[in-house]
């Protein structure tokens, strides 16, 4: 009997294994009815399975779920009469699998998770491929649940166990299942990097099924960041794979169905040779063997016409997901739309914010001046005006420091500009405004250049100036009674390109390691309350200066032992003018406006209350208009030497619409722009104006009275 069993065991696993369904199951049906008894429950189990996974293949889920039902129970039974440690644990092993399997796959996930943690428990822990099966059901049996929180262990249980087994089916199934994980937790990223591992993996081994999740799980997590055409890309990919896996199993299932016949035809073949005088058991049979070929058939097509159907369903969902992607497509430009408009409003509103700023911090600062040089105001007093101008100037360029950030975020490629400078001489005036910001620390400073770096240079100067009074600066505020150097080498050159190393250095408090991580992040100063610590923008458009010059900052700090700061810049040796030669054009600048008659054209009382003492204090003689239209008037009516124009006056006329109307009758007389506008504004808006120059307020009096002087010049001579 046993080894009857054993063969006709051994015979249907072949016949399973080789997708012989029909045959499975007829003879599995007979290996059940053999093996019904305690002592053989071992076999009834194995048989079971084959029967049951047979019938779940022709797509009898029904009737496969009661065989593994009746299968466990027999299993238990059987185990509970023999030696739980045996080898024929295996048996029960079996059976919850079968049972966990075909509940999770017609959606019965809870049950399916009970019996998968029933049989974990039962698996040795050397039986890793059995391990890596259960992990992974269980794993899968969440997220299709919609629990990736309860399926993590799972996920990284099989994850571990597809490293021991290393085979690259197993690992391109484990980094599938990452990747769905993590686009279940909205982490699109790490789903995408899990999916691309899968994809090549499942590619070098031909793994069809995996490949094909792996796409559609990659289109929708590239959908889900907006990358709409990346997306497509791979719904198109996916199409062509399950159109291939479309046509294969539709081949296979129309080869299956005719298999079945012929089988059914040979026997019935074979049964009508059997000897005349058993004629009427053959007729019986022959009916019968009908009856079955015709019920093999059917099912046999069923079958193909079930996976035609499923996959018919496959290519509409993929249609649907491409019909998804086009409006997604079309919401991103709406977004994409929206976003720039609201980056236009941004900009306008930070160009309204720079100009009601500036404009009050011009009145400070001029009055301010006009107090200090003002031989009537007590000695006593202006100590207290040293101090409201201290004040207005840290106001300004905390100002001029969000502004900044503004326009380095806005644009990636400012335009750098070309100065010649004396790099010492720019060094020293950095160290001396670094100097003015913290005046109580008294520190010590050392400027170190290095006698191969060449005394000019040809660059963005100014940039170069804010960068080193940025981290001069910085080191000057948290540096108490220590010392801070500036140290300037050349590392190499090739001509007249020089390849210079700046360090700056102090021996002040430090930068602890979690604030130095996010230090050249502007974001992260919104909530600090370190004194002294100013807007934390310093850095940050250091930075990004460098960055336009193709430069990095580096930043080395320990608590209590101070900062270094450190970035290389590329610049152009030059030979400056002699001393002579540069003092020249200082020399034409006549500081004096007598006989000099100037139109301020400007709205605010208290601004044209400094510009007109600006020009007092230089001899000059001026008039005032409140606005466009008055300008328009007095310049058809006076003939005058130069015109201050400001740029914002409500109401129904701006600085460049009265210059327009002016020009029409006078073409001559020099316009400067008086401004508080955002300088990247004031220059764009400058290359269609009929403007001769412009100023930015607040200006340095030597910068306003060199723009009038160069204005009133013969065109010749400026």
């Amino acid at each position: 009997m046993l080894k009857e069993l054993e063969s006709l065991r051994f015979t249907i696993r072949e016949k399973y294994n080789s997708q012989d369904f029909v045959a499975t199951i007829d003879l599995s049906q007979q290996g059940r009815a053999l093996s019904n008894n305690k002592k053989f429950y071992n076999y009834y189990t194995s048989i079971s399975s084959s029967l049951g996974n047979a019938l779940f293949q022709i797509g009898d889920t029904l009737q496969a779920t009661q065989i593994f039902i009746e299968s466990l129970e027999k299993a238990e039974m059987y185990q509970t009469l023999n030696n739980p440690e045996s080898e024929e644990l295996k048996v029960l092993i079996t059976a919850y699998i079968d049972l966990a399997n075909i509940l999770a796959l017609t959606g019965k996930y809870e049950l399916a998770i009970e019996k998968y943690k029933a049989v974990l428990k039962l698996t040795d822990e050397n039986d890793v491929q059995r391990l890596f099966i259960i992990n992974y059901n269980l794993a899968e049996s969440y997220l299709e649940m919609g629990a990736p929180i309860s399926a993590a262990a799972y996920v990284q249980e099989t994850d571990r166990l597809s490293n021991i087994i290393d085979a690259e089916a197993y690992t391109a199934g484990s980094k599938l299942l990452s990747g769905k994980f993590f686009f279940q937790m909205d982490d699109f990223q790490s789903s995408l990097m899990e999916l691309k591992k899968s994809i090549e993996l499942a590619k070098a081994t031909n793994y069809t099924e995996v490949l094909i999740e792996a796409y559609d799980y990659s289109a929708k997590a590239e959908a889900e960041l907006g990358n709409y055409q990346k997306a497509f890309e791979l719904s198109q990919t996916l199409d062509v794979l399950e159109k291939e896996k479309y046509d294969t199993d539709r081949v296979k299932a129309i080869q299956s169905a005719k298999a079945e016949f012929e089988v059914a035809e040979i026997k019935r073949k074979m049964e009508a040779a059997i000897k005349s005088e058993k004629l009427e058991a053959e007729l019986r049979r022959k009916e019968d063997l009908q009856n079955n070929t015709i019920l093999w058939s059917t099912i046999a097509l069923t079958i193909a016409g079930a996976l035609i159907i499923l996959l018919l369903i496959g290519f509409s969902r993929r249609k649907k997901l491409n019909k998804d992607l086009i409006e997604k497509n079309i919401i991103y430009l709406e977004e994409k739309e929206k976003s720039e408009r609201l980056l236009k409003a941004r900009n306008a509103l930070f160009s309204r914010i720079s100009h009601e700023l500036r404009t009050p911090m011009y009145a400070i600062v001029g009055i301010s001046n006009f107090l200090i040089e003002d031989n009537s105001v007590p000695e006593t007093q202006k100590e207290n005006i040293q101090s409201l101008k201290y004040s207005a100037d840290y106001l300004l360029s905390l100002i001029n420091n969000v502004l900044e950030m503004n326009k380095l975020n806005r644009t990636s490629n400012l335009a750098l500009a070309q100065d010649a400078f004396d790099i010492r001489e720019l060094c020293h005036h950095a160290v001396e405004s670094a100097k003015y910001i913290s005046l109580d620390h008294a520190n010590t400073f050392h400027v170190q250049i290095n006698d191969d770096v060449s005394k000019g240079y040809k660059g963005d100067a100014v940039k170069l100036m804010q960068v080193l009074i940025n981290l001069l600066g910085n080191s000057n505020k948290f540096t108490k009674s220590g010392e801070i150097t500036l140290h300037i080498d050349k590392r190499k050159s090739a001509g007249d390109l020089h390849h210079l190393g700046f360090s700056i250095k102090d021996t002040g408090k430090g930068i602890t390691p979690r604030k130095l991580k996010n230090i050249f992040d502007e974001t992260k100063f919104i909530n600090h309350n370190e004194e002294n610590e100013g807007t934390g923008l310093g850095l940050p458009i250091s930075k990004k200066i460098l960055e336009l010059q193709d430069s990095v900052l580096h930043i080395q700090s320990e608590p209590g032992k101070g900062t270094t700061v450190e970035f290389d810049l590329k610049l152009q040796a030059i030979r400056l003018p002699s001393n002579e030669q540069q003092a020249a054009p200082d020399k034409s600048i006549v500081k004096d406006l007598t006989g000099i008659k100037i139109l301020i054209v400007e709205d605010n009382k208290i601004n044209q209350l400094v510009t007109k003492k600006i020009i007092e204090s230089f001899n000059g003689k001026f008039e005032i208009a409140d606005c466009g239209l008055d300008a328009i008037a007095m310049v058809k009516a006076k003939s005058y030497d130069l015109i201050l124009m400001d740029i914002n006056m409500p109401p129904g006329m701006d600085g460049f619409e009265a210059t327009r109307e002016i020009r029409k009758f006078d073409a001559t007389v020099p316009i400067i722009a008086l401004t508080a506008v955002e300088q990247i504004e004031i220059e764009d808006r400058m290359e269609d104006s009929l403007m001769n120059d412009y100023l930015i307020k607040p200006f340095k009096t030597e910068e306003f009275l060199e723009k009038i002087v160069n204005s009133l010049k013969p065109p010749s001579t400026r």
